[in-house]
């Protein structure tokens, strides 16, 4: 299955060191107020989701994809599945975030 543009975007941000990948990393990053873009898998609990959007509240937008946590592990390389990843540059959260609107359709956005 071919990977689409969104996707991409994520494994070009994990490639440059621009990605903060899971649930704590993405915690550490968020208090350090450097998050540009909280994506999170379709399917990602709802504890560790509720935990980081709470953090991500008032410090970057958060986006429901409709990406699966697999199909996010493989796009940055990781062999477990990833419920979450944190975009750190401003140009591949913009990128991402309009990508996955158009490859997937329209995504609830959470601020």
């Amino acid at each position: 299955m071919p990977m689409d543009k969104a996707l991409g975007y994520l494994g070009l941000a994990a490639r440059a060191g621009r990605l903060a990948i899971g649930a704590e990393d993405c915690g550490k990053v968020l208090r350090g107020r450097k998050g540009r873009l909280l994506a999170a898998a379709s399917d990602a609990g709802s504890a560790a989701l509720g935990h980081v959007t709470a953090l991500a509240q008032g410090r970057c937008p958060v986006l429901l994809t409709a990406y699966t946590k697999n199909e996010i592990a493989r796009a940055v390389g990781r062999a477990v599945p990833v419920a979450m990843v944190l975009i750190t540059d401003e140009g591949l959260a913009r990128a991402f975030a309009a990508s996955a609107q158009l490859d997937r359709g329209e995504e609830e956005e959470r601020v």
